[in-house]
């Protein structure tokens, strides 16, 4: 006489203990990304857009064809051609003359923006984190880590991508865990500590880590990914260091440029290694705040903010 078969049920729970077992084998990073289920999906388009940049003999046409299969973005992007800055005597006919009028740098900035707004739209973020503020901060690394990458003589669309999704771990946690997040962050500000030791402490994994995690899952550029993870490794940068470097230049100046004393840079330190990785100085500073101040006016209304 055959065994009866197993119930549903009996499956069901075999099922959930191997998916059990699976996470914990996992490091904590890859249990949050699991944990997500409104993580956006890879930017397919970014990685296309960036390898384009490599490319010396590139065209507008390469360009038009890999965002016309995007027909919100070609929208977007025919708005902001018709915006007060971008605006000529006439709107532009189409997305060839939009793309040709604001030119390959900004919009591939504008491509990548909108792709990380839409991370803002994750599962419970506002309940961890102020979205608002964070993004705020964000298009400002974006912006100053491209203009120091451009002062030491690096491409900008690169440092642009790394400086923009620099944080997007902190989405992450916030979706993750929401107040309690919500209570670690004003932990870290009551207690004048760094938010990455309190979130290593209490999660065992910190929003960089994380945000590195998912950068390599989306298939983003190795110095991408090496960006993003080692933001705050300011003593150690890590292989693709000139990168890494730029951003966390820039997001020291996008925390000045949001000080409540802009002329105060006395927290900058005098010489870190992500200056010197650059072969830049301190003298460097009040030229770059300045280049990313008149930047940031320049894309407040393309890039929403």
């Amino acid at each position: 006489m055959n065994p009866p078969s197993p119930t549903r049920d009996y499956l069901d729970v075999v099922t959930q203990n191997i998916q059990h077992s699976r996470l914990d084998i996992l490091n904590p990073a890859e249990r949050y990304l699991n944990g997500v289920a409104s993580l956006p999906p890879a930017p397919i388009l970014v990685t296309e857009l960036l390898a384009l940049f490599r490319e010396p003999d590139r065209d507008v046409d390469q360009v038009v064809q890999l965002i016309s299969y995007e027909p919100s973005l070609t929208a977007q992007i025919l708005r902001t051609c018709n915006s007060a800055f971008f605006a000529g005597q006439q709107p532009p006919g189409d997305l060839f003359e939009a793309v040709s009028r604001i030119g390959f740098y900004q919009v591939y900035c504008l491509v990548v923006s909108i792709f990380g707004a839409s991370t803002r739209s994750m599962e419970g973020v506002n309940q961890g984190v102020n979205v608002e503020e964070l993004w705020r901060h964000s298009v400002a690394v974006a912006v100053s880590a491209a203009a120091v990458a451009e002062e030491a003589g690096q491409a900008r669309p690169v440092a642009f991508t790394a400086g923009l999704l620099h944080d997007i771990g902190k989405l992450v946690l916030a979706s993750a865990e929401r107040e309690l997040y919500a209570r670690l962050i004003q932990s870290a500000k009551d207690q004048d500590l760094g938010l990455s030791a309190l979130e290593r402490s209490t999660l065992a994994t910190d929003h960089a880590e994380l945000g590195g995690e998912l950068m390599r899952r989306w298939n983003l550029p190795p110095d991408v990914v090496a960006a993003v993870r080692h933001h705050h490794d300011l003593e150690a940068p890590p292989p693709h260091g000139r990168l890494t470097a730029a951003v966390q230049v820039g997001d020291m100046i996008a925390h000045q440029l949001f000080a409540d004393d802009l002329a105060n840079t006395a927290f900058l330190p005098s010489s870190p290694t992500s200056l010197e990785t650059l072969q830049l100085s301190p003298d460097h500073f009040p030229r770059l705040l300045a280049k990313t101040q008149a930047e940031m006016e320049k894309v407040k209304g393309m890039l929403e903010i």
